[in-house]
């Protein structure tokens, strides 16, 4: 091949690899324009963002309000006139019911300026069960009512006797959908409370996997000394790495380590841990954690603690 014909060719490989490097240039310009122009419609400006939180503040605010019939009207209506210019459009239902909690769960635009709030809220309800059936219920739980010591109304001939009843708090979870309206960035209630189904939880509470191991001897007796000392609040110094930031719980008690498992028996670096825990007023919570470990002049040592966290299965 003469030297001028394989100049030629070099030179027209190296264009044609030129006008390519431009083509995909160019490809990856209008595909980067179009990634941030679709980033740019979903994200939403500060003020975009704190109208959203204004609008789902208010619908939980609402419902708490709403959902707490202490058994006087005119107090109903006075905690409802922050919300409502008429209360009346919203009268005080028949029996006794608190909001314990509440958190909005979703925020929908259904118009230029009108929302929908779904809101679930935690009640309990003062609900009326017989003698018989209230006696499993905690004192702490029945309200002081003297209508099971009153004299009950004697039956009629042939017919059984009236049982006494006992009030007693029921706790229950509701959701409701509240309707809100956006004018010069403020919210504003815009209907009642729709009472609709509670969604439905997608979380996961199963074991992890890869801790099929049991924890050695050394291990588990280390692990229960450390979460002995770490529900009940005692020093842990000697249990935990440095700069781990783990601390002493505190007021609970280790009531049992069901099981400890390990990643690996022979160089274990994470346990899964199942224990059951008390505190004053309460018996047997079950925990699921993870350790995280290290090994220092030949002892066991704590770096990190959290929940475990199971796989999608």
């Amino acid at each position: 091949m003469s030297p001028f014909l394989f100049r030629r060719i070099a030179a027209g490989v190296v264009w044609c690899l030129l006008i390519l490097s431009l083509l995909f240039s160019v490809r990856a310009s209008v595909f980067a324009a179009r990634a941030y122009n679709t980033l740019a419609v979903k994200a939403y400006t500060p003020d975009e963002a704190s109208l959203r939180e204004s609008v789902a503040e208010t619908a939980r605010q609402f419902a708490v309000e709403w959902a707490t019939w202490l058994g006087d009207p005119d107090e109903y209506a006075k905690r409802l006139s922050a919300f409502l210019s008429d209360p009346s459009a919203a009268p005080l239902p028949q029996g006794v019911q608190r909001a314990v909690a509440a958190s909005a769960v979703s925020t929908r635009q259904d118009g230029p300026d009108v929302w929908r709030v779904d809101v679930v809220v935690h009640v309990e309800r003062l609900v009326k069960l017989p003698q018989t059936d209230a006696y499993s219920v905690p004192p702490a739980l029945r309200a002081a009512d003297t209508s099971a010591s009153e004299p009950q109304p004697q039956a009629a001939q042939g017919q059984p006797q009236q049982q006494a009843e006992v009030s007693v708090w029921r706790a229950a979870v509701i959701q409701v959908e509240i309707p809100v309206r956006t004018a010069g960035g403020k919210a504003a209630v815009a209907g009642l409370p729709a009472i609709i189904p509670v969604s439905r939880g997608q979380g996961k509470a199963a074991a992890p996997q890869g801790f099929g191991d049991s924890a050695p001897d050394n291990l588990a007796a280390f692990v229960n000394q450390f979460l002995d000392l770490y529900y009940s609040g005692g020093n842990v110094q000697n249990f935990v790495a440095d700069g781990s930031g783990v601390s002493p719980l505190g007021g609970w008690k280790l009531q049992n380590v069901d099981q400890i498992q390990v990643d690996d028996k022979n160089n274990p670096t994470k346990a899964l841990v199942e224990c059951e825990v008390t505190a004053p007023g309460t018996q047997t919570v079950k925990q699921r954690i993870v350790l995280d470990l290290t090994v220092s002049g030949g002892r066991f040592l704590v770096k990190g603690l959290k929940a475990a966290m199971g796989l999608e299965q």
